[in-house]
């Protein structure tokens, strides 16, 4: 009897052993058979993660670069605008300066028309002056200096006019149609400056001359034939107008005066010897 239960206790502890043997070698093949699946598991998470950190940051660099390029594409059309905005108002400007140009190009035209009408018309009736002799002084293109030729052309005009008791000297300066009309304008004024000056300074009297330039209107002179050369358009006309001379009638007496010559014994005869009285 004791020998069966010493059996069945070995028995029963070789079936413990056995089985604890058994249960050790279960949990070994399990960890040996999940640690690779947990490391295959582990490195699909680690590799996700990485894609998604790189994902996320590339999703933020090209949100950096929409938002850069929104910001630069901003910042064009603001200087798009700013530019577009400086034009018109540059194109305004330069609007009104044109207008006002053209307003002052055409009163300008109007007052010169009217001086030069009023100027001719002035030397045409002004105690009824007759043109007595016209010179022509050039100049070179584009100058208002006097040459010796022009100058010996004004020579004889102070000595024409220094035995004329009443004369009008009138000086027109003239341009050729080359540039433009306000600085031709300016031109001949000049040009008729320096004839101006020349004469004064050659004791001729400033009340006697009558100056204007008109630029390159050569027609603005009623009656006068316009030069077709540009050279013989570079010019100062200088007039002489003169007062015309008083009429002279046959040396009558008036009818006044009549009895009182009469009465006067003719210059021919001798007048009456007086009586002489003895001392």
């Amino acid at each position: 009897m004791r020998t069966s239960n010493t059996v069945i206790s070995f028995s029963g502890l070789v079936m413990l052993v056995a089985l604890s043997s058994t249960g050790c070698a279960t949990k070994k093949f399990v960890r040996e058979q999940t640690t690779p699946i947990q490391q295959r598991v582990e490195a699909v998470d680690k590799k996700q993660s990485e894609a998604l950190a790189a994902l996320e940051s590339k999703e933020q660099k090209d949100v950096s670069r929409v938002e850069e390029r929104a910001i630069t594409a901003e910042n064009k059309a603001n200087d798009a605008a700013r530019a577009a905005q400086q034009a018109d108002s540059k194109a305004t400007q330069a609007g009104d300066t044109a207008r006002n140009a053209a307003s002052l190009a055409q009163t300008n035209q109007t007052k010169l028309g009217e001086l030069a009408t009023g100027v001719v018309s002035s030397f045409q009736n002004m105690d009824n002056l007759k043109l007595s002799s016209s010179e022509d002084v050039l100049f070179g293109f584009n100058k208002a200096v006097l040459s010796a030729d022009a100058k010996a052309k004004l020579d004889s005009v102070i000595q024409q006019t220094s035995t004329m008791p009443r004369y009008v000297l009138e000086i027109v300066g003239f341009t050729d149609k080359t540039g433009q009309r306000d600085y031709n304008l300016a031109l001949s004024q000049r040009r008729a400056d320096a004839v101006l000056r020349y004469l004064v300074d050659h004791n001729v009297p400033l009340r006697r001359i009558h100056m204007i330039g008109l630029g390159a209107d050569q027609a603005a002179v009623e009656g006068e034939a316009v030069p077709t050369s540009r050279k013989a358009q570079r010019r100062v006309a200088v007039k002489i107008w003169v007062a015309p001379e008083p009429m002279v009638t046959a040396a009558v007496a008036p009818a006044s005066a009549a009895p009182e010559t009469a009465s006067q014994p003719p210059a021919s005869q001798p007048a009456p010897p007086e009586p002489q009285t003895k001392p």
